[in-house]
């Protein structure tokens, strides 16, 4: 008797073993469930919004600054009104500009001086914050923008000067503005 007790508490406990620690295979540990990893992400990117927007909010207090705000999510304001119409995609608009950090500090400027910068506007690999800048100047026309980084150099930054994730305040001044390009784009496609 003492002999099948053993004998049926050994099937038992293998029993238990077999059946009862059967779980869902486990992931490595360096991986997530996909669904949470874009959790995460989503997470990170609203964080990183809601920051640069508080930045900018901060810095036009401090400034005293009057801008408006763009429904693609930069400010500016004109401060000089250029004449003619304003530059659409397929335009070559020629434009001076200054390029600094939410700290003041000057990355990069090409204004007021001889040097120029030329843009085919929607076909440019410039940053797209200084397109949509020039897109709200006439010929003659300055303006002061500011934008939040990923119209600007986004998560890497320029890897010299510009930090990742850093808001730019950018001064532009139209040039001269071609319309005829635009025709000739939309023919030759």
């Amino acid at each position: 008797m003492h002999a099948t007790i053993v004998k049926e508490g050994w099937i038992i406990l293998l029993l238990l073993l077999l059946f009862g620690c059967k779980q869902a295979p486990q992931l490595p540990a360096n991986q997530l469930p996909p669904d949470e990893e874009n959790e995460n992400l989503i997470i990170l990117n609203k964080a990183i919004v809601t920051t640069e927007a508080n930045q900018i909010v901060k810095y036009l207090h401090q400034h005293h600054l009057n801008m408006q705000k763009d429904s693609l999510g930069f400010w500016y304001a004109i401060s000089k009104n250029g004449k003619g119409a304003l530059p659409v995609n397929g335009d070559l608009v020629t434009y001076q500009y200054t390029i600094s950090l939410l700290n003041d500090q000057l990355c990069y400027s090409n204004y007021n001086t001889t040097s120029k910068s030329i843009i085919l506007i929607g076909h440019s690999q410039s940053i797209r914050g200084i397109e949509m800048g020039l897109m709200k100047l006439r010929k003659g026309g300055e303006a002061q923008i500011i934008i939040p980084s990923i119209l600007g150099y986004s998560v890497i930054g320029d890897r010299h000067l510009i930090p990742p994730y850093a808001p730019l305040v950018i001064h532009l001044k139209l040039i001269s503005l071609k319309h005829e390009l635009q025709n000739k784009i939309i023919h030759n496609e």
